[in-house]
């Protein structure tokens, strides 16, 4: 049976895993004060670029109906240059997508199915993934790192949090964070020192069966960088089919 096409990007074009920030609102959060000096470091490095670029190495439970967890591994490239600029090349065992904003319009390529979908986009980072989230019901992975105040929704969403001290992440010494929020618990490590750049993610659902794990390993960052000529507009392959989110929205309620 040939793949139904309009429906191959899915409503989750990436992979479905929160960013940093995992909800917003609620009352004041208990971030201790080591965390917090930690945290600030890390924001402002990011905030302060108007460029830069990252690679994370990720990998991600997969949960069996029979509760057997799977794991399965990906790559993830992101190029960004604010306020209105984003690139994404992700790949993992599951599938593959590209995105490309280019501060006008956002399209996601799924190069193994060689479909491609493009919706009109908000001028800024920060209202298009905003939009991707409540309007398409799409996740970028590590979007909370993108943003122009990475520190923003985590004050907004974390109920308490933990300096647990200066560990390993990848190689590098790292101060080790720890956070509870609602929806899940997840650990952050910056690089200790003058950089503060993040090295490691590992978010936790307790609420899930077997407790699945999502973590990627961050590096290769690059700050205030010129990126090539069209780097930001979108790369369709040859003979590449057009569908559209309204068409998936529509095979998904099937």
């Amino acid at each position: 049976m040939r793949p139904n096409r309009s429906a191959i990007l899915g409503l989750c074009a990436l992979v479905c895993v929160p960013s940093i920030a995992i909800a917003a609102g609620g009352t004041p959060p208990a971030i201790e004060p080591k965390v917090g000096e930690v945290l600030e470091s890390a924001c402002s490095l990011l905030s302060s670029a108007d460029s830069l670029s990252y690679h994370a190495e990720i990998t991600f439970d997969s949960v069996l109906p029979s509760l057997v967890k799977l794991q399965y591994a990906g790559a993830m490239d992101v190029e960004i240059q604010r306020p209105n600029r984003l690139a994404i090349s992700y790949q993992s065992d599951l599938g593959a997508k590209k995105v490309w904003y280019n501060g006008k319009t956002v399209t996601i390529l799924d190069p193994a199915h060689n479909v491609y979908a493009t919706y009109d986009a908000p001028d800024t980072i920060d209202a298009m993934l905003k939009q991707a989230n409540e309007e398409k019901n799409l996740t970028i992975p590590l979007s909370g790192f993108d943003v122009s105040d990475p520190c923003a929704k985590v004050h907004g969403a974390v109920i308490r949090s933990k300096y647990v001290g200066l560990n390993d992440a990848a190689g590098v010494d790292s101060d080790h964070l720890a956070f509870v929020q609602k929806e899940g618990n997840w650990q952050l490590w910056v690089e200790h020192g003058k950089k503060a750049l993040p090295r490691k993610i590992v978010i936790t659902y307790p609420q899930l069966p077997t407790q699945p794990q999502w973590e990627a390993v961050l590096s290769k960052w690059t700050f205030d960088q010129t990126f090539p000529k069209g780097t930001f507009e979108p790369k369709i392959p040859s003979g590449a089919i057009k569908t559209s989110f309204v068409e998936m929205k529509k095979e998904e309620a099937k």
